[in-house]
């Protein structure tokens, strides 16, 4: 067992794999001036398991649970309360810390974590062996893993067997004594060009006649057939930019072509077993929205900081106006930490194994994603028309046009107009930049729809108590 170095990490992805950025080959993700960013804030997770601060080592190094060895807080499978407090306390910090979210192990944890306990169900015990074997891989070579879950869908109007493509769902398309082989493609797939290994999950309930499409399986990033063809994303800091004395941290997303790739037996975890794909799909989806609504908290910390930096920059904090979007913004941002806090604490449990709790996940997800649009315009609202207009880093360093800035746009007379414009672009990156509307339809879409938070509300809710209790009053 054993914990890797950024250095060792970076190494890891030099293997081959197929990558596409703008319509080039990507040689060498690592170097690459976007995918590096994407490389380096998925490496500084491994700084966080390297450190030698107690309290940080504490929290990202856990114990294997046979040998006592150590690994990383990730891969060890959550049996309690605690253990599902202390996931949500590792995601949140690590954005505190590096800036970003390093996502190189929660993902694929929520989909293993989901395989472990639906093949457990299924009673099948090859799959659950293949399982749990994989998270023993995983976890000896500190494996960087990434959950591919989205089909691509075609006609969403239309069943998977009923597309004009057979292949716009994932599907199996040979079985023999030694595995399967399959095509299709995956969507929006994080951090995938990035991962040392993809974990594949069906993206919904399969039909009797679409067994072809329950499909559960991992396999290196490097496997013949794999493509990935990634979103573009922005590259490092530009010098027009006012920012932090820190790196700048992106991830990135990629559609994930499988063009008949062979999956061994030992690494299939679902193959034709379509009674099972709800099941599947739904406890991932409970998995993946506590860690979707833990590492949401610091960002909205954040956006929230930079509402009431701005008003005050702006000297409006007293105003009663402002005082109530800022209340308004600051229960947004509570409700949210209540609501994930709960989720934790009082936990489904399969077996050993705990899952948050699906009514309260799927609550604090949709609270999150049906407020978050008015909980930014509320911050634009803050702090006005100028997190749009505002001129830039090389305006300030042209001695031609720097005094002009420092006269006219100072604020409070507590700030310098230097610390204003800074704050300003911050917000700016928050709330009014390309960033910031990826953001929002992210809001929306990643990690399920608000109609699948729904969806699994009404499942989790006690509807008949609730009319039982009518009635009795009645």
């Amino acid at each position: 067992m054993a914990l890797r170095t950024p250095e060792q990490y970076r190494a890891g992805l030099r293997d081959g794999r197929r990558v596409y950025l703008r319509g080039e080959r990507v040689e060498d993700v690592t170097t690459h001036p976007i995918l590096g960013v994407a490389c380096d804030t998925i490496a500084a997770g491994y700084e966080l398991t390297a450190s030698t601060r107690p309290e940080l080592r504490d929290l990202y190094v856990g114990q294997h649970p046979v040998s006592g060895e150590p690994i990383h807080r990730m891969f060890v499978t959550p049996q309690n309360q605690k253990d599902l407090e202390l996931r949500s306390q590792a995601i949140q910090r690590a954005i505190e810390l590096t800036g970003s979210l390093p996502f190189g192990k929660d993902i694929g944890t929520d989909c293993l974590n989901a395989a472990i306990v639906v093949t457990g169900q299924m009673g099948h015990a090859r799959y659950r062996d293949n399982a749990l074997a994989f998270l023993e891989h995983i976890r000896k070579n500190d494996l960087h893993t990434c959950g591919a879950v989205t089909c691509v869908k075609g006609d969403r109007g239309k069943d998977p067997s009923a597309q004009k493509h057979p292949d716009y769902y994932l599907r199996v398309v040979e079985r023999n004594a030694d595995g399967i082989v399959v095509k299709g493609a995956k969507m929006h797939i994080t951090s995938a060009p990035l991962a040392d290994e993809i974990v594949v999950l069906p993206t919904r309930q399969m039909r009797e006649n679409e067994a072809d499409y329950a499909l559960a399986f991992a396999v290196p990033a490097n496997t013949k057939g794999l493509t990935f063809i990634c979103r573009s994303g922005r590259g490092a800091w530009e010098d027009h930019e006012f920012h932090g004395n820190r790196p700048l941290r992106e991830l990135t997303e990629a559609m994930v072509v499988f063009d008949n790739v062979f999956v061994p037996w030992e690494r299939v975890f679902m193959c034709g077993e379509w009674q099972h794909s709800m099941a599947l799909a739904y406890t991932f989806a409970t998995f993946h929205r506590f860690t979707a609504i833990s590492y949401k908290i610091p960002c909205v910390e954040i956006m929230a900081g930079c509402a009431i930096a701005t008003a005050k920059h702006n000297g409006l904090e007293r105003a009663g106006h402002i005082r109530d979007k800022l209340s308004e913004i600051a229960a947004y941002v509570e409700t949210l930490r209540a609501l994930t806090q709960a989720a934790a604490s009082q936990p489904q449990m399969f077996g050993p194994i705990a899952a948050p709790n699906p009514l309260i996940a799927n609550m604090a997800k949709l609270h999150f994603a049906s407020g978050y649009h008015a909980f930014t315009a509320k911050i634009q609202d803050i702090a006005g028309g100028i997190v749009a207009t505002a001129p830039d880093r090389k305006d300030w360093d042209n001695p031609e046009t720097r005094g002009y800035l420092e006269h006219y746009l100072g604020g409070s007379d507590r700030f310098s107009t230097l610390d204003r414009l800074k704050m300003i672009h911050e917000t700016m990156r928050q709330v009014c930049s390309h960033e910031s509307a990826f953001h929002q339809v992210m809001s929306v879409h990643a990690e399920g729809s608000m109609a699948a938070q729904k969806m699994m509300i009404l499942a989790e809710a006690p509807m008949a108590r609730y009319e039982q209790l009518a009635n009795a009053f009645a």
